[in-house]
Formats: structure tokens, sequence, C-alpha cells
């Protein structure tokens, strides 16, 4: 995924994409921001309930309560955001639709191997808890959570690196309307 991402930075940075101009440009950048944004603070608020515990226990509160993969949920916001900044319909759906590609076989994979290592716990919480789409009358969060300094830590990388995508992709839009970059075509 981090390929497409660089790859979509530099064709930001070399095309003209005429779809989105004016104020919609803006608008539409300033969306993908919030989803970028809201992604990355999800990706770090939902990591602090699985990470460092997901090999031993099936984590069943928090955001894990609502939907079994809240992660992929927000990578899939996140780029979603990414594709609006480039400011591109043929950037969106290739991002988007390499991402969603991506995140289904990743999400068959955990929930074949969460059942084989909690059995019948996992295929009741698969049968109970929605995939991606959150259930937010099942969210619930526990008075207290053990918490590693290493898992914060990257959880803070994580979410850095989708900041880091989305000032990226800003600063080459910033700078081919700037001149810097002279558009080599047109991207719808």
């Amino acid at each position: 995924m981090a390929s497409a991402v660089i790859v979509c930075i530099v064709l930001v940075a070399v095309t003209e994409r005429p779809v989105f101009t004016g104020f919609a440009s803006g608008l539409v950048g300033f969306l993908g921001f919030v989803l970028v944004a809201l992604a990355a603070l999800g990706r770090f608020w939902t990591s602090l309930f699985i990470a460092g515990r997901k090999d031993a226990t099936l984590v069943q509160v928090g955001p894990y309560a609502a939907c079994r993969h809240p992660l992929y949920l927000l990578s899939l916001v996140g780029t979603f955001g990414l594709g609006l900044v480039t400011r591109s319909v043929v950037l969106l759906l290739a991002l988007t639709g390499i991402a969603a590609l991506l995140h289904v076989g990743a999400m068959r994979a955990e929930d074949a191997l969460l059942e084989s290592t909690h059995g019948a716990a996992a295929r009741r919480y698969r049968e109970q808890v929605p995939a991606l789409l959150p259930d937010g009358s099942r969210y619930s969060v526990p008075e207290l959570l053990q918490i590693q300094p290493r898992v914060v830590w990257k959880a803070v990388l994580d979410a850095g690196s989708l900041l880091l995508a989305l000032a990226l992709m800003q600063a080459a839009h910033g700078l081919q309307h700037a001149g810097a970059f002279a558009p080599w075509w047109r991207l719808p």
C-alpha cells in the first residue's frame, strides 16, 4: 500500500487534475484532510485496545466491540481521504480499490486465525459483531486498560505515517500549483 501512496504523491506533483477546481478543490482537499486526521486518531485509539494482546486474547472491547476490523475500516477511511486529497477521481478509485482488495484478504485471514486460536468464542464473535460497519450500540470501554509504552509508540508511528502521507500529498499539490512542477498530462 505504501508504494501506491508514493506513486500517487508523484502523480499529484506531475499531473493536471481538472475535475476539482476552485472552491470544489479546496472543499475536497479539506474533506480529505478531515478523513485522514480522523483515521489517524482512530487508528491510534483502536491500537491501544489490541496492540500487545491480539495474539493471546480475543479482544472484544472498545472499537472491537462495535466491529471486528476497526483498524481496516479506519485504513479505508484514511485511504479514501488521501484519494480525495489527490483531487483525481482516477487516483481516488485506484487508492481505495487497492486498499479494499488488500484488506478483504487480510480480514479473512485474521478471522480464520482467530477461529483457529479461540475456537467457538471467535465463531460467536464473528456471528454477533459486524466485520466493518460498526454497530455503535455495542461499543464499550473498560474502566481500566493496560497499555505498554512500546505499543503506544508503534501506534504513534502508525498514525504519523498516515499524516505524513497527507502532508506529502498536500505539498505535492501545492508545489504543482505554485509552478514548481509542470504537468506532464491530464488525469481525471
